[in-house]
């Protein structure tokens, strides 16, 4: 998690948005307060519910778990659940990565051998666990760097348009990921912002929030106390469990 008081979140005093990388399991604990709804909707994939008010959901003979896939998770006022979260990119039918064999850069070319039930096995590596049959699949149609091409998707001219603090330019997940997607002449993140630098980790961030939507602000401060992100982080960033 974030540390409390964290720079970026200067109306948040405690700690929040939970980090992880590709492939990793997250706990959640999610408690029902007050007397209002406040379903949560986690955004990037669902969660597997495991328990209720710390009861164990299992088939009828007892031999296995039987909890629900949720997309939003119902948080009556005094219930609790605990679930797992997970991403991988599987499913997304492109290449996460922006890898490109035909790149001078070694973090390009990196393979992908589906050797973990069609996951990437090398656990050294900064795609380990990536979902191999959409390895070398571009996003884009025409990029502006040095990714592959030919995707189905048409992203905004890198120098047409300008990021906010919350993204670096570029769709792929990596150290030099924005440098790869916008070329050298590409928009980088707007100096004395909260981004991180073009050269450094790049991550997906996913909202986390209340479905009552009144909620996603504290007294019109954006963000507020009932929304954040979670943010999947590449493998070398290295991820603050003592919070």
């Amino acid at each position: 998690m974030d540390p409390n008081y964290a720079s970026q979140y200067p109306h948040q005093p405690y700690n929040g948005d939970p980090h992880m990388h590709p492939g990793e399991v997250t706990l959640l604990r999610i408690i029902g307060q007050g007397r209002w709804q406040h379903p949560f909707h986690e955004h990037g994939n669902h969660v597997r519910i495991l328990a209720r008010d710390g009861n164990l959901i299992l088939t009828p003979d007892g031999a296995g778990l039987a909890g629900p896939l949720l997309f939003t998770t119902t948080t009556t006022p005094g219930v609790a659940m605990d679930g797992l979260f997970y991403w991988t990119a599987k499913g997304l039918n492109w290449d996460a990565y922006g890898h490109n064999p035909t790149s001078s850069d070694p973090l390009a070319k990196l393979a992908c051998d589906g050797l973990l039930n069609g996951y990437h096995s090398v656990t050294t590596d900064l795609n380990y666990y990536e979902w191999c049959q959409d390895h070398n699949k571009p996003l884009q149609v025409h990029p502006f760097g040095d990714v592959a091409g030919g995707g189905p998707a048409t992203l905004p001219d890198a120098n047409l348009f300008t990021n906010g603090p919350w993204y670096g330019g570029s769709p792929y997940l990596g150290p030099n990921a924005t440098t790869r997607a916008v070329g050298p002449t590409g928009t980088t993140p707007p100096s004395g912002t909260i981004a991180n630098s073009p050269s450094g980790e790049a991550g997906f961030a996913f909202m986390w929030h209340s479905h009552n939507e009144r909620e996603i602000t504290t007294n019109n401060i954006f963000p507020g106390g009932m929304l954040m992100m979670m943010l999947v982080d590449s493998r070398e960033f290295v991820i603050d469990e003592t919070n």
